[in-house]
């Protein structure tokens, strides 16, 4: 097993990570589960719209009472268009909230339990730098391109439910596996990376 990353505790644009805690009607098992198949959507999602995976991770991290899970996903320089990005973002979070409730455990106050405002942030920020203005708390702003959050979150939703199978593969192997590089998950479903920006150096790109 790979060591942690100094920034464990950060996503790729330095902003806090929410750790998932054991505490809930969820036990220890399910927590693991939860947090893994919140990274292999960031994933396979990713990858459909063009995202090349370089690492992903998905453990027990440390905790100052209790125990506690984290995860992270670092990509490539790839193609991808503002909306494929934001779509990849929000993905990890609906498989969440679609694993618990699959669990028959899904009640209203669970929302805290896979919301990912990381996630959401990272969409907004890296978006807005290419024009692309996700709209969080009210409509996109007349002639500017964008899309609502919760439209996006749509879209989340229609990949992560055709993906699902394979979500729920990597999702096994990660929980078992905890760290895998992009070319592990190309190993597991036998298929190519998606090929990097030419000409441009390897290094995380989201």
């Amino acid at each position: 097993m790979n060591a942690l990353p100094d920034n464990w505790n950060r996503d790729n644009q330095g902003n806090p990570k929410r750790l998932v805690s054991w505490g809930s009607r969820l036990d220890w098992e399910q927590i693991a589960y939860l947090t893994a198949v919140h990274e292999a959507a960031h994933v396979l999602v990713g990858w459909q719209h063009g995202m090349r995976v370089q690492r992903v991770w998905s453990r027990e991290v440390p905790a100052p009472a209790g125990r506690s899970w984290t995860g992270c996903v670092t990509w490539d320089l790839s193609c991808t268009s503002s909306l494929g990005y934001a779509v990849m973002c929000a993905a990890g979070e609906r498989a969440a909230a679609r694993y618990v409730a699959e669990l028959g455990l899904w009640e209203p106050e669970d929302i805290e339990l896979v919301r990912a405002d990381h996630d959401r942030l990272s969409a907004v920020e890296n978006c807005g730098r290419f024009g692309f203005h996700v709209a969080v708390g009210g409509p996109v702003p007349h002639g500017v391109s964008g899309m609502r959050w919760t439209q996006v979150i749509e879209y989340a939703d229609m990949d992560v439910d055709t993906l699902w199978a394979e979500i729920t593969a990597l999702t096994r192997v990660l929980v078992e596996r905890e760290d895998m590089t992009g070319q592990d998950v190309a190993d597991l479903f036998n298929r190519s990376l998606p090929p990097l920006v030419p000409g441009a150096e390897q290094g995380a790109g989201a």
